[in-house]
């Protein structure tokens, strides 16, 4: 099952991405839980060889604060970062995205190359940091959640929309809204997103 979850938003990633993207999830200074790229092996090579880890301007912005910038964005704040901007853009990453998070004082942060993302798309990369994060992030605290409950978030985290969870339960639209505000409450979550990435946290589903 949390394989399953992993590999929905690993994919979404991939789709709302132009020519792969980059992913740290529980970065605490010293140790990360999960990293992957899906960047050409040629790029992975040369990040590693140059050393670009001290300069890499997606890292400083993650580990600085949170939320999303473009690389263009990126190429200004950090004018030191101009070569590093220059040599991915000859291995074809020539503009993209970053977006961090900071979650229990660790940071997780993803880069995505291609266009500026729509709100669709930025929206879709959080709930797959968030969702990673829980993961592979050590469970913490304890909550309990109705088992209709945890049908209706089931179906949602494998990508299935209110409408579409009423059918397949046979429900009413309005009872599939109480029982995710039900969910919501009793693990005192503030979103959806934060609702998956916490029920999926503490394996509640």
């Amino acid at each position: 099952m949390i394989s399953d979850i992993a590999g929905v938003h690993l994919r979404s990633l991939d789709n709302i991405s132009e020519c792969g993207f980059s992913l740290g999830v529980g970065f605490d200074g010293a140790n990360i839980a999960f990293l992957k790229s899906t960047y050409s092996r040629e790029w992975q090579e040369r990040y590693v060889a140059q050393r670009y880890l001290d300069l890499d301007p997606t890292i400083k912005f993650g580990v600085a604060g949170t939320g999303s910038i473009t690389w263009e964005e990126l190429r200004v704040r950090y004018p030191e970062s101009e070569r590093f901007f220059d040599d991915a853009a000859r291995h074809g990453l020539t503009q993209g995205n970053t977006l961090s998070i900071h979650v229990d004082g660790q940071v997780s942060i993803v880069s995505s190359s291609g266009p500026k993302w729509t709100d669709t798309e930025r929206r879709l990369a959080k709930a797959a940091l968030y969702t990673l994060y829980s993961l592979h992030h050590e469970q913490t605290r304890h909550y309990s959640i109705s088992r209709q409950a945890q049908d209706v978030l089931r179906l949602m985290c494998a990508g299935f929309k209110d409408q579409e969870i009423a059918e397949r339960l046979g429900v009413k639209l309005e009872t599939v809204r109480q029982r995710r505000r039900g969910a919501m409450q009793a693990v005192e979550a503030t979103s959806t997103a934060q609702l998956i990435s916490l029920v999926i946290k503490f394996g509640l589903i």
